[in-house]
This record gives structure tokens, C-alpha cells and sequence, in this order.
């Protein structure tokens, strides 16, 4: 790999989709390690995910970085579906070599990696997920504003896209008034980590998110708030992170989802949203590549 892949640099590579549209990724980790995908939230790129290279090449992992559809610098994908981006995950697997590997999701990175898992049981190793959004009949056990968000996202038309207009135009115009409104929006250890020079990455990699517009994001938070369009109790075994203090998906929503899943390791600590992703780096891995 080389360090545009590495890095996740301004012009990251791609592989070319039937529909003509770019899918994008960075690399992060051992070159020759095991592989594990990383899917980033509905706020986010592939750049969050150098924040995992040491643990990555510490523990021997090869961690690919996708782009979303309308994320980044992958094309957006008109009328997709969560049991879309299995196909897209399939397609950069071969081009890279990949017959089996793990799966690590972070918020909206979650329900992406439980469609790969349905959708691609025998070449997946493991799940693991932090901060993970969760099924819509989960929604009803959160407070009242999270689920008031993610059920709007999937059922009032235009909600989503008006949610992200204000937020696509402030990545490209005022970075500052963009990570105020980060901050704003984060749980109490989240803040601490935005004041931090991991601040800065995270910042960027929201941003970056919003390169192509808010299209992207706006679909797919629709995606994930409404139905999955599957059983999300997929048979094999996930591991799940998540923080008393998420403020973006409440910790009942996670024990919910643990329930509904056949084989489930909910471990629950003391952090936010982002905090509980970047303070379980090595566990996420390992129990990605746990096979």
C-alpha cells in the first residue's frame, strides 16, 4: 500500500462501480495483516479511521476504509438500499484480494456492518460496533429526541436533507461554527476529545464527509433510522461498545439490540459517542478478526 492509501489523502483510490460511480478508500494498518472493513458513521469519511493505524498495525490488522455512496469521494448511488452496500463491500474485497475478513462499524457504520452480516455470512469473521445506531422496534427504549430524530429520518419526507443542508454548507464555509456545532451536540467526554488534537481529526473527517454535499449523509440517515429491510438478528457472533453517555444513541437502544441478536457481547463503559469508538480501538479489532 502506498501512503495515499495510508493517509487518506486528498486523492484517495477508488474502484469504479456498474452504475459509473467512484467508490473510494484509504488503508490503514499491517499491509499483509488481516483484513477487517471499517465503516464510518453518517457523519464521517474514510480519514477517522487513521486514528485506528497504530492499533491496526499492532495487532496485525489491514484495515480498509470505504467511502459510503455521496460520502467523501465515492458517488452518491440514487434509490440505495442497506442490502446495497454488501455488493459494493463484495466488489472492493475482490479487487483487493480479500476472501474473508471482519467488520468493525462505528453509529451509522452499524447497520451496514449487520448487512454485510446478513447478507455475506461466509466470508465475514466478525462484528464488532460502537456507538451503533439500532433497529427501528429498538427506537421506542431511547429518549425522547433520539428517537424523535431517527424515526423522522426514516418516515417525514425532506428531514433529513434539511437536517444536513446547514451542516454541509458550514464544513465548506466556517470550519470553526462546524466543530461548534459538533461540540454542541456531543456527550461531556466527547467535548474533551474535541479540545484534544484528536479533535482535529474528527473534525475533519465530518467534513469530509460532506464534500460531495449533504445528499449523501441525508440518505443515509434515512437508511438507517427506518427499516433495515432485513432481520438485523444475524447468526453470527457481534460485540457491541457503547457508552452511558452517547448522546447521539441511548444505551437502552444497545441493550435492546443485544437482545434481539441470536449471539450478542454488550460491553458498556463510561464514555460518549466518539470516546467509546477511540477507547476500545484494540478490543474492536480483535473481536473483528475473532473468528
Amino acid at each position: 500500500m502506498d501512503d495515499s492509501q495510508r493517509d487518506g489523502a486528498a486523492d484517495p483510490p477508488r474502484i469504479e462501480r456498474p452504475e459509473g460511480r467512484d467508490l473510494a478508500y484509504a488503508e490503514y494498518g499491517a499491509a499483509d495483516g488481516t483484513p477487517v472493513f471499517a465503516f464510518h458513521g453518517v457523519l464521517g469519511s474514510r480519514l477517522g479511521w487513521s486514528l485506528f493505524d497504530e492499533a491496526a498495525r499492532e495487532q496485525g490488522v489491514r484495515l480498509l476504509a470505504p467511502e459510503r455512496p455521496g460520502f467523501g469521494h465515492s458517488g452518491f448511488q440514487r434509490g440505495r438500499d442497506l442490502l446495497d452496500w454488501p455488493a459494493d463491500v463484495t466488489a472492493l474485497a475482490d479487487h483487493l484480494g480479500v476472501d474473508r475478513f471482519g467488520l468493525v462499524g462505528f453509529s451509522g457504520g452499524g447497520p451496514h456492518a449487520v448487512a454485510c452480516a446478513h447478507a455475506l455470512p461466509d466470508q465475514v469473521r466478525g462484528v464488532s460496533l460502537a456507538g451503533t445506531v439500532t433497529p427501528p422496534s429498538t427506537h421506542d427504549r431511547g429518549r425522547a429526541y433520539q428517537r424523535a430524530v431517527l424515526d423522522a429520518s426514516g418516515s417525514v419526507p425532506g428531514f433529513s436533507a434539511t437536517a444536513f443542508a446547514s451542516a454541509s454548507w458550514l464544513a465548506k464555509t466556517s470550519r470553526p461554527q462546524f466543530r461548534a456545532s459538533l461540540v454542541a451536540s456531543a456527550g461531556t467526554p466527547d467535548r474533551a476529545l474535541f479540545d484534544s488534537p484528536v479533535g482535529d481529526r474528527l473534525v475533519d473527517d465530518a467534513a469530509e464527509g460532506f464534500r460531495a454535499g449533504g445528499r449523501g449523509p441525508a440518505h443515509d440517515l434515512e437508511l438507517v433510522g427506518d427499516d433495515w429491510g432485513f432481520d438485523p438478528a444475524v447468526d453470527i457472533p457481534v460485540t457491541l461498545y457503547h457508552g452511558r453517555a452517547d448522546a447521539t444513541v441511548d444505551l437502552e437502544m444497545a441493550r435492546a439490540f443485544g437482545d434481539l441478536l441470536p449471539a450478542a457481547d454488550l460491553h458498556i463503559g463510561e464514555g460518549a459517542h466518539y470516546s467509546t469508538l477511540l477507547d476500545n480501538r484494540a478490543a474492536l479489532l480483535r473481536a473483528a478478526t475473532d473468528a
